[in-house]
């Protein structure tokens, strides 16, 4: 099993409320439904670098939290992607995006041998190094963590397997974790000693 968190990609276009107070509730998404209160928020596509070019993107980035997908996504993984959250509608007048709110919420992460920062009362400020319980997440795709409810989402390696092989651009995915025998890499060649 291999655990992914979305990741900014180089080129493509991002999308931004454009009210700024509106960036709060899409980081509260912490794996609560929302759609019976859902009100779409007003955002626009831009770019990374105003005076570099740019790519469209049918995933275009908005934060390691939440995914947006365009038209020509949905058709293509719709159905995969909605088995694991909402697909919530963003206004914007330049196309039709939606945003993935997660409703799968876990105690996934094995905090005895992952590596992580804490607040002064305990909870997680920060994870260094993700150490997954893979019976936690054997079943399900796309999720949260309960440890840290407003941090990344993430995803195994099957959904992003479907995300990758139909195409889909403007969202990179970083490999955080895997239960494979040769994780972690080494660093590099290993020289014997002389």
């Amino acid at each position: 099993m291999r655990v992914f968190r979305p990741a900014v990609p180089d080129g493509f276009e991002w999308v931004f409320p454009l009210d700024e107070r509106d960036w709060e509730i899409l980081r509260s998404f912490d794996g609560s439904p929302r759609a019976s209160t859902w009100t779409p928020i007003a955002v626009r596509l831009g770019y990374s670098q105003e005076d570099t070019g740019y790519q469209p993107a049918t995933m275009p980035w908005m934060g390691s939290h939440v995914l947006v997908f365009k038209q020509e996504a949905l058709r293509l993984i719709g159905t995969d992607v909605g088995r694991w959250g909402e697909l919530l509608p963003l206004e914007c007048h330049q196309t039709d995006l939606v945003v993935f709110n997660p409703t799968q919420s876990v105690s996934a992460l094995d905090q005895g041998r992952s590596s992580v920062v804490r607040f002064g009362d305990g909870r997680i400020v920060n994870i260094n190094t993700h150490v997954f319980s893979a019976d936690a997440i054997e079943n399900i795709e796309i999720f949260k963590l309960k440890e840290m409810p407003r941090g990344s989402l993430y995803l195994t390696g099957h959904i992003v397997e479907t995300i990758e092989s139909n195409g889909l651009e403007g969202t990179d995915f970083e490999l955080l974790w895997s239960d494979e025998t040769d994780w972690p890499p080494l660093p590099g060649p290993l020289t014997p000693p002389e």
